[in-house]
């Protein structure tokens, strides 16, 4: 009897010695969405000095799932692709963001490790006046899967007018980007884009 209670008690101290190893798991971190550039392409596992100048700390919760992962993209500057649970927007600077279908964007990758690397977009922008003087701001965005990479999604926009005058714009009136079917993009530019 008590050799097997000394077996037991040996198991269970050897179980716990291997199981508390701190290599064993990856440390869980929260990475905010609107960090500088100097810190988008920085492994945080690796440079851990990096954290506190970028924002980055550690989550103390593991019942925390809320966390967003970021991709950015090459063009427009500062844009980016966010996922937090099973929601999608894209986020351009000093814009609202802009939520998404999955149908929308589909084979993108949100894990870690694609993280640090920029998704390497295309983006056609026009810009012209109707015969009524209505200004149009376009653009069009091919965003490529990462699970196939011949297949693109494509995504139109247009850029609103800003509201207000000169004396009373700030930087707090966001402007929302109206989301466009790009067959009406194609359409608007064939007939007055020259």
């Amino acid at each position: 009897m008590k050799k097997y209670i000394l077996l037991v008690t040996t198991a269970l101290l050897f179980f716990a010695c291997s199981s508390s190893n701190p290599a064993a798991k990856r440390e869980l971190l929260h990475i905010p969405t609107d960090m500088p550039d100097i810190c988008q392409n920085v492994d945080f596992h690796i440079d851990k000095e990096m954290r506190k100048d970028c924002g980055v700390k550690p989550v103390r919760y593991q019942a925390y799932r809320n966390v967003p992962m970021q991709r950015h993209l090459i063009n427009p500057n500062q844009a980016s692709l966010v996922k937090t649970g099973d929601r999608v927007e894209i986020r351009f600077p000093n814009t609202f963001p802009v939520r998404l279908d999955s149908a929308q964007i589909s084979g993108v990758d949100f894990s870690d490790s694609k993280r640090l690397s920029k998704i390497q977009n295309t983006m056609d922008y026009k810009e012209f006046y109707t015969e009524h003087q209505e200004r149009y701001k376009l653009f069009k965005l091919a965003i490529p899967s990462d699970s196939n990479p011949k297949e693109e999604n494509i995504l139109c926009f247009r850029v609103p007018e800003p509201r207000g005058s000169d004396r009373t714009r700030s930087a707090a009136m966001g402007v929302q980007m109206e989301v466009l079917p790009c067959e009406t993009l194609d359409e608007l530019v064939s007939k007055y884009a020259k």
